[in-house]
């Protein structure tokens, strides 16, 4: 489990749990799809942070939802639409790569 965040923190936003997460699925994203765009997205209205992932044309959001069973990758804001779980970086990244229309990777 990753104990500090990949990347530089924003410095008006705390990290939190779910940052982490997102921010490891975007690196992740990026190295097995080059030209994948990713960004984290904080909100101050009280709203869990997303990561907006672009291809081409297509985009999609991502949450990460912790429940019964862990901490799990979701579409948008929505627990019910699970991706998978956030200790399975490459399965995570491989769903929302086929949800844009990437296609495979050949390490996959």
């Amino acid at each position: 489990m990753l104990s500090a965040p990949p990347g530089p923190a924003d410095p008006g936003m705390p990290a939190n749990q779910r940052v982490v997460f997102l921010e490891a699925l975007g690196l992740t994203l990026r190295e097995h799809y080059p030209g994948v765009l990713c960004e984290i997205r904080r909100f101050r209205a009280g709203l869990p942070p997303v990561m907006r992932v672009t291809w081409g044309n297509e985009e999609s959001e991502i949450g990460c939802d912790l429940s019964g069973d862990g901490w799990n990758f979701v579409h948008g804001l929505d627990p019910s639409r699970v991706i998978g779980p956030a200790g399975s970086l490459s399965a995570s990244a491989r769903a929302v790569a086929d949800a844009l229309g990437l296609g495979g990777h050949p390490d996959h």
